[in-house]
């Protein structure tokens, strides 16, 4: 089994070193092979050099740079569909890199698919799981959009808008053979919609959303706002290949 993390980078310079210490960490006890592909929207602060020196020094570390700030959603599908062509992995990480999601936790995800699971949803919102590191208004933001996106879509899981997840190669296939409506943060809750509508496994493992300690957050509120009407219009979107079972 071969692991690929794929990181979404945006002016994270300060972050790059102790986010890759705490994967390298993990390395020894995954029980597979573990790559890091890194894709940067033109950070200026130096983000993209940053990375580069570990790509010199260890050959599991990837960049994919990109001209400019394309979308969280987008960073992700230019990262798996590189990811297919050059490392060949079994399992697809995605998690941000702010370490707000805490590396060890990549394990279970992991674990996860490896026990048959297609698509493993790190949890703030199960037992075990929580979110400290949202303050005032985004938790409350957290909470009204995880209750629409599962009232409205019909979603089981309990963190809609997480970004921490593991996938198998059948639920990036899900992702890639479909028409995607969106580039930023909604992706998250689009790609489960994908993955329900494709009648995808899915199963949640807890996690402590940590405080940010170096940079600052991308989400806009605008971004916010507009969540809440991308979700009110995927409600009649039909995301299912032939032969699906949902």
């Amino acid at each position: 089994m071969s692991v690929v993390v794929v990181l979404p980078t945006y002016n994270e310079k300060e972050n790059i070193a102790p986010l890759f210490e705490r994967l390298a960490s993990i390395r020894p006890g995954l029980g597979a092979e573990l790559h890091l592909l890194f894709v940067d929207d033109g950070s200026p602060d130096g983000t993209a050099a940053e990375i580069s020196r570990l790509v010199k020094q260890y050959d599991y570390v990837h960049l994919l740079e990109r001209e400019g700030k394309m979308g969280l959603g987008t960073a992700y599908i230019d990262g798996f569909r590189l990811a297919i062509e050059t490392i060949h992995p079994t399992v697809f990480v995605q998690m941000d890199s702010d370490l707000q999601h805490p590396p060890e936790k990549v394990k279970p995800l992991v674990d996860a698919i490896d026990g048959g699971a297609d698509v493993a949803v790190g949890s703030r919102y199960i037992a075990g799981g929580s979110f400290e590191g949202l303050k005032g208004s985004r938790k409350m933001v957290s909470r009204g959009a995880n209750w629409l996106a599962r009232t409205v879509l019909g979603l089981s899981i309990h963190d809609t808008t997480t970004g921490f997840k593991a996938l198998d190669r059948r639920a990036v296939d899900a992702i890639l053979g479909v028409k995607l409506h969106s580039s930023g943060f909604i992706f998250q809750v689009e790609s489960l919609y994908v993955f329900k509508q494709n009648g995808l496994r899915m199963v949640e493992v807890p996690f402590v959303f940590e405080l940010r300690e170096r940079g600052t957050s991308k989400m806009s509120e605008k971004e916010a706002w507009e969540f809440f009407r991308s979700v009110l219009a995927m409600r009649f979107r039909d995301y299912r290949e032939p032969g699906a079972k949902a």
